[in-house]
Protein backbone atom coordinates (compact mmCIF):
# COMPACT_ATOMS: atom_id res chain seq x y z
CA UNK A 1 0.00 0.00 0.00
CA UNK A 2 1.45 3.31 -1.28
CA UNK A 3 1.63 6.03 1.50
CA UNK A 4 -0.13 8.92 -0.18
CA UNK A 5 2.15 12.50 0.41
CA UNK A 6 0.59 15.70 1.06
CA UNK A 7 -1.16 16.94 -2.17
CA UNK A 8 0.32 19.09 -4.99
CA UNK A 9 -0.93 22.90 -5.16
CA UNK A 10 -2.64 23.79 -8.01
CA UNK A 11 0.61 25.20 -10.20
CA UNK A 12 2.54 21.97 -11.57
CA UNK A 13 5.65 23.90 -10.91
CA UNK A 14 4.86 23.99 -7.15
CA UNK A 15 4.50 21.83 -4.67
CA UNK A 16 3.28 21.55 -1.02
CA UNK A 17 6.25 21.39 1.36
CA UNK A 18 6.91 17.37 2.52
CA UNK A 19 9.78 15.20 4.10
CA UNK A 20 10.39 11.70 2.84
CA UNK A 21 12.46 10.33 5.27
CA UNK A 22 13.47 6.96 3.15
CA UNK A 23 14.22 6.21 -0.25
CA UNK A 24 11.13 4.99 -1.04
CA UNK A 25 9.70 8.39 0.08
CA UNK A 26 12.59 10.44 -2.32
CA UNK A 27 11.37 7.55 -5.26
CA UNK A 28 7.71 8.40 -4.93
CA UNK A 29 8.75 11.87 -4.92
CA UNK A 30 10.72 11.24 -7.82
CA UNK A 31 7.74 9.20 -9.77
CA UNK A 32 5.64 12.14 -9.36
CA UNK A 33 7.77 14.89 -10.69
CA UNK A 34 8.17 12.83 -13.47
CA UNK A 35 4.65 11.89 -13.86
CA UNK A 36 3.88 15.87 -14.03
CA UNK A 37 5.91 16.53 -16.55
CA UNK A 38 5.24 14.45 -18.73
CA UNK A 39 1.50 14.05 -18.82
CA UNK A 40 0.21 17.15 -15.91
CA UNK A 41 -1.05 14.98 -13.90
CA UNK A 42 0.33 12.09 -11.17
CA UNK A 43 -1.54 8.92 -9.73
CA UNK A 44 -0.88 6.22 -7.46
CA UNK A 45 -1.59 2.45 -7.68
CA UNK A 46 -5.20 1.77 -9.74
CA UNK A 47 -6.40 -1.24 -10.01
CA UNK A 48 -6.94 -2.16 -14.20
CA UNK A 49 -7.97 -5.53 -13.70
CA UNK A 50 -11.47 -4.79 -12.41
CA UNK A 51 -11.70 -3.51 -16.21
CA UNK A 52 -12.16 -6.73 -17.81
CA UNK A 53 -11.62 -7.49 -21.37
CA UNK A 54 -13.92 -8.35 -23.91
CA UNK A 55 -12.73 -9.60 -27.71
CA UNK A 56 -12.70 -6.82 -29.88
CA UNK A 57 -15.82 -7.69 -31.91
CA UNK A 58 -18.03 -7.99 -28.87
CA UNK A 59 -16.75 -4.67 -27.86
CA UNK A 60 -17.48 -2.82 -31.02
CA UNK A 61 -21.23 -4.79 -31.05
CA UNK A 62 -21.75 -3.39 -27.67
CA UNK A 63 -20.73 -0.10 -28.25
CA UNK A 64 -22.60 0.30 -31.74
CA UNK A 65 -26.04 -0.94 -29.73
CA UNK A 66 -25.68 1.27 -26.54
CA UNK A 67 -24.90 4.38 -28.60
CA UNK A 68 -28.01 6.23 -27.78
CA UNK A 69 -27.25 5.32 -23.65
CA UNK A 70 -23.36 6.99 -24.01
CA UNK A 71 -24.98 10.03 -25.75
CA UNK A 72 -27.25 10.67 -23.41
CA UNK A 73 -25.53 9.70 -20.17
CA UNK A 74 -22.58 12.08 -21.46
CA UNK A 75 -25.00 14.64 -22.14
CA UNK A 76 -26.80 14.30 -18.81
CA UNK A 77 -23.13 14.78 -16.82
CA UNK A 78 -23.23 18.18 -18.92
CA UNK A 79 -26.28 18.97 -17.15
CA UNK A 80 -28.58 18.45 -20.03
CA UNK A 81 -32.48 17.38 -19.58
CA UNK A 82 -33.13 15.10 -22.34
CA UNK A 83 -34.69 12.27 -20.91
CA UNK A 84 -33.34 8.65 -22.64
CA UNK A 85 -36.93 8.31 -24.78
CA UNK A 86 -36.06 12.04 -25.79
CA UNK A 87 -32.76 11.41 -26.94
CA UNK A 88 -34.37 8.17 -28.68
CA UNK A 89 -37.08 10.80 -30.79
CA UNK A 90 -34.61 13.02 -31.60
CA UNK A 91 -31.90 10.62 -33.24
CA UNK A 92 -34.49 9.38 -35.05
CA UNK A 93 -35.26 12.87 -36.81
CA UNK A 94 -38.24 14.43 -34.98
CA UNK A 95 -37.89 17.45 -33.28
CA UNK A 96 -38.43 17.35 -28.84
CA UNK A 97 -40.17 20.76 -27.83
CA UNK A 98 -39.82 22.12 -23.95
CA UNK A 99 -35.91 22.41 -24.73
CA UNK A 100 -33.14 24.75 -25.04
CA UNK A 101 -31.96 24.67 -28.50
CA UNK A 102 -28.14 24.53 -26.56
CA UNK A 103 -29.53 21.36 -25.41
CA UNK A 104 -30.22 20.01 -28.32
CA UNK A 105 -27.40 20.63 -30.27
CA UNK A 106 -25.74 18.92 -27.58
CA UNK A 107 -27.55 15.62 -27.73
CA UNK A 108 -26.88 16.31 -31.37
CA UNK A 109 -23.26 17.20 -31.58
CA UNK A 110 -22.54 14.00 -29.18
CA UNK A 111 -24.58 11.60 -31.96
CA UNK A 112 -22.04 13.02 -34.45
CA UNK A 113 -18.96 12.50 -32.67
CA UNK A 114 -19.73 9.15 -31.48
CA UNK A 115 -20.95 8.09 -34.89
CA UNK A 116 -17.63 9.55 -36.22
CA UNK A 117 -15.74 7.54 -33.17
CA UNK A 118 -17.95 4.59 -34.80
CA UNK A 119 -16.60 5.18 -38.01
CA UNK A 120 -13.18 5.65 -36.96
CA UNK A 121 -12.77 2.47 -34.84
CA UNK A 122 -15.04 0.20 -37.66
CA UNK A 123 -12.23 1.44 -40.83
CA UNK A 124 -9.46 0.83 -38.05
CA UNK A 125 -7.71 4.35 -38.25
CA UNK A 126 -8.90 5.33 -34.76
CA UNK A 127 -5.29 6.90 -33.81
CA UNK A 128 -4.68 8.34 -30.56
CA UNK A 129 -3.35 11.85 -31.92
CA UNK A 130 -4.18 15.10 -32.06
CA UNK A 131 -5.91 15.22 -35.13
CA UNK A 132 -8.04 12.25 -34.37
CA UNK A 133 -8.86 14.63 -30.80
CA UNK A 134 -9.46 17.81 -33.09
CA UNK A 135 -11.74 16.09 -35.36
CA UNK A 136 -13.86 14.83 -32.17
CA UNK A 137 -13.93 18.40 -30.69
CA UNK A 138 -15.01 20.02 -34.02
CA UNK A 139 -17.88 17.92 -34.03
CA UNK A 140 -19.26 18.00 -29.76
CA UNK A 141 -17.73 22.04 -29.61
CA UNK A 142 -19.04 23.06 -32.58
CA UNK A 143 -21.78 25.13 -31.17
CA UNK A 144 -20.14 26.35 -28.05
CA UNK A 145 -17.02 28.25 -29.60
CA UNK A 146 -16.01 29.36 -32.49
CA UNK A 147 -12.24 27.26 -32.19
CA UNK A 148 -13.66 24.21 -32.03
CA UNK A 149 -11.12 21.80 -33.02
CA UNK A 150 -8.27 23.70 -32.37
CA UNK A 151 -6.00 24.09 -29.19
CA UNK A 152 -6.52 27.39 -27.00
CA UNK A 153 -4.06 29.55 -29.00
CA UNK A 154 -4.41 28.32 -32.11
CA UNK A 155 -7.59 29.49 -33.30
CA UNK A 156 -8.75 33.48 -33.31
CA UNK A 157 -7.10 34.51 -30.33
CA UNK A 158 -3.54 33.20 -30.86
CA UNK A 159 -1.53 32.82 -27.54
CA UNK A 160 2.28 31.46 -27.20
CA UNK A 161 0.24 29.22 -24.96
CA UNK A 162 -0.42 26.86 -27.55
CA UNK A 163 2.89 25.55 -28.39
CA UNK A 164 2.90 24.81 -24.65
CA UNK A 165 -0.47 22.92 -25.39
CA UNK A 166 0.96 20.92 -28.24
CA UNK A 167 4.07 20.04 -26.73
CA UNK A 168 1.85 18.36 -23.68
CA UNK A 169 0.17 16.51 -26.16
CA UNK A 170 2.95 15.41 -27.81
CA UNK A 171 4.71 14.21 -24.69
CA UNK A 172 1.57 12.26 -23.74
CA UNK A 173 1.17 10.01 -27.03
CA UNK A 174 5.24 9.47 -26.07
CA UNK A 175 4.05 7.87 -22.47
CA UNK A 176 1.31 6.06 -23.60
CA UNK A 177 3.02 4.23 -26.19
CA UNK A 178 5.44 2.92 -23.65
CA UNK A 179 2.24 2.05 -21.39
CA UNK A 180 1.33 -1.21 -22.40
CA UNK A 181 -1.81 -1.78 -20.37
CA UNK A 182 -4.52 0.59 -22.83
CA UNK A 183 -7.04 0.00 -20.14
CA UNK A 184 -4.05 2.74 -18.05
CA UNK A 185 -3.55 4.21 -21.30
CA UNK A 186 -7.50 5.33 -21.50
CA UNK A 187 -7.33 6.67 -17.55
CA UNK A 188 -3.98 8.40 -18.25
CA UNK A 189 -5.50 10.19 -21.71
CA UNK A 190 -8.87 10.87 -20.16
CA UNK A 191 -7.86 12.43 -17.41
CA UNK A 192 -4.90 14.17 -18.64
CA UNK A 193 -7.02 15.64 -21.32
CA UNK A 194 -9.34 16.83 -18.85
CA UNK A 195 -6.85 18.65 -16.24
CA UNK A 196 -4.51 20.20 -19.32
CA UNK A 197 -7.72 21.68 -21.02
CA UNK A 198 -6.51 21.38 -24.56
CA UNK A 199 -10.11 23.10 -26.16
CA UNK A 200 -11.96 26.27 -25.57
CA UNK A 201 -14.77 23.91 -24.40
CA UNK A 202 -16.05 20.53 -24.49
CA UNK A 203 -12.75 18.84 -23.47
CA UNK A 204 -14.35 16.32 -20.76
CA UNK A 205 -16.42 14.59 -24.10
CA UNK A 206 -13.59 15.31 -26.34
CA UNK A 207 -11.62 13.10 -23.44
CA UNK A 208 -14.74 10.25 -23.19
CA UNK A 209 -14.51 10.13 -26.58
CA UNK A 210 -11.25 9.74 -26.48
CA UNK A 211 -10.65 7.01 -24.07
CA UNK A 212 -13.79 5.29 -25.38
CA UNK A 213 -11.83 4.72 -28.76
CA UNK A 214 -8.78 3.79 -26.96
CA UNK A 215 -10.84 0.77 -25.08
CA UNK A 216 -12.89 -0.39 -27.76
CA UNK A 217 -9.82 -0.45 -30.02
CA UNK A 218 -8.37 -2.75 -27.41
CA UNK A 219 -11.45 -5.59 -26.90
CA UNK A 220 -12.51 -3.08 -23.75
CA UNK A 221 -16.15 -2.27 -23.40
CA UNK A 222 -16.52 1.55 -22.71
CA UNK A 223 -16.74 3.23 -19.33
CA UNK A 224 -19.96 4.86 -19.07
CA UNK A 225 -20.07 7.38 -16.35
CA UNK A 226 -24.08 7.46 -15.15
CA UNK A 227 -25.54 10.47 -14.66
CA UNK A 228 -26.66 9.42 -11.19
CA UNK A 229 -23.04 9.57 -10.04
CA UNK A 230 -22.39 13.32 -11.56
CA UNK A 231 -21.85 14.64 -8.16
CA UNK A 232 -19.04 11.49 -7.87
CA UNK A 233 -17.56 12.44 -10.96
CA UNK A 234 -17.67 16.16 -10.25
CA UNK A 235 -15.91 15.23 -6.37
CA UNK A 236 -13.07 13.60 -8.81
CA UNK A 237 -12.99 16.33 -11.14
CA UNK A 238 -12.26 18.93 -8.20
CA UNK A 239 -9.50 16.85 -6.86
CA UNK A 240 -8.00 16.77 -10.19
CA UNK A 241 -8.18 20.33 -11.10
CA UNK A 242 -6.97 21.71 -7.73
CA UNK A 243 -4.32 18.91 -7.02
CA UNK A 244 -2.97 17.28 -9.92
CA UNK A 245 -3.75 14.08 -8.47
CA UNK A 246 -6.02 11.75 -10.60
CA UNK A 247 -6.34 8.70 -8.27
CA UNK A 248 -8.94 9.70 -7.45
CA UNK A 249 -10.62 9.94 -10.94
CA UNK A 250 -9.12 6.97 -12.43
CA UNK A 251 -10.47 4.81 -9.35
CA UNK A 252 -13.82 6.24 -9.94
CA UNK A 253 -13.61 5.31 -13.84
CA UNK A 254 -12.43 1.84 -13.11
CA UNK A 255 -15.67 1.27 -11.02
CA UNK A 256 -18.01 2.53 -13.18
CA UNK A 257 -16.39 -0.19 -15.27
CA UNK A 258 -16.30 -2.85 -12.72
CA UNK A 259 -20.12 -1.76 -11.65
CA UNK A 260 -21.28 -2.31 -15.34
CA UNK A 261 -20.25 -6.02 -15.56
Amino acid sequence: MVTKQPRWAPDPETYAARKPTTDDSYREVADRDAQLREVGIWWTEVDTARILPSDTDRAWRRFRASLPELIWNAARLEGNGFTLPEVHTLLAGITVGDHPTGEERQVLGLSEAYGALRDLIGYGRFQIDKSTSDRLNRIVARHETLDAGRFRGEGTLRRNGSELLRTRFATLQERLVETGDPRLQALIYFCSAARTRFYGGGNTRTALLMMTGILISNGFDPITVPHSRRLELDHALDTLVSTDDATELMAFLVDCAASEG
